[in-house]
């Protein structure tokens, strides 16, 4: 059932990105339900910051920069087949018996299965669901952070977490962002997912960066990591000669 409204919820975002407002009505002929369903489908997008109700309808609030929630995020993760050749590369940079920080993305979960392959690992991360995953199908050691679950997000963070990351190194760290601009960095919608990309950058030897195409130019209020933070960037977007020349400035690596 809950799936059911996630999967009604999500059609409902994904149309509001699109045409920013739309009537009830509209909305109702789009799920196919009742007129007191999608109210409190409204309602409740409404209370996650996701849009905001008017007089016979409904807006998107900065198309930019919502972050959904995480098992919203995941319902179509078999299809974001982006994300998953970013992991096929970042696979590359494994070794058995490594020491390995992984975040709570939604990019990095496709690393999960591929994972498999490799003797000996080490992992942590501050994702529940991430964690629950390796266990699943990797016989990785696997160590989660302690500290707060945020609501609706599968991931923990804030200080105590901050300070669990910095007890570990690691041989090597991937982790994504919400917005990758080359003069800022990498930023988030968070403090505390910004706290942990950078215990995870000060106690890693190596920084791996996955951002997909539609994350560049995107500048959040929260830097996790500068442009000097990162070694490797892995994305599928396309680098201009002068992002390709301040990369070379500052010895990153770049894998498309």
């Amino acid at each position: 059932m809950l799936k059911i409204i996630e999967e009604r919820q999500q059609i409902i975002i994904n149309h509001l990105k699109i045409v920013q407002f739309a009537r009830i009505q509209d909305l109702i002929e789009l799920v196919k339900y009742s007129e007191a369903t999608v109210k409190r489908d409204l309602i409740e997008l409404e209370k996650k910051g996701l849009v905001r109700r008017t007089r016979g309808g409904a807006m998107i609030i900065d198309n930019q920069k919502i972050d959904l929630p995480y098992l919203m995020k995941i319902i179509n993760f078999n299809e974001q087949d982006n994300k998953h050749k970013l992991a096929e590369k970042a696979k590359d940079l494994i070794n058995d018996d490594m020491v390995i920080f992984i975040d709570s993305s939604t990019t990095t979960l496709h690393l999960i299965k591929m994972l498999a392959k490799f003797e000996g690992l080490q992992i942590i991360t501050n994702g529940v669901l991430t964690a629950s995953l390796l266990s699943e199908f990797t016989d990785a050691h696997i160590n989660i952070l302690g500290g707060t679950v945020i609501k609706k997000r599968n991931t923990i963070n804030g200080s105590k977490a901050f300070n669990d990351a910095l007890t570990y190194y690691a041989d090597i760290s991937f982790v994504s962002c919400r917005g990758f601009d080359f003069k800022e960095g990498a930023t988030e919608t968070t403090e505390g997912e910004a706290l942990i990309k950078q215990a995870f950058r000060r106690n890693s030897k190596h920084l791996v960066l996955l951002v997909t195409d539609e994350k560049f130019n995107n500048k959040y209020i929260h830097k996790s990591l500068s442009l000097q933070d990162v070694d490797t960037i892995i994305t599928d977007y396309k680098l201009t000669q002068d992002s390709i020349n301040l990369l070379q400035k500052n010895n990153i690596k770049w894998i498309l």
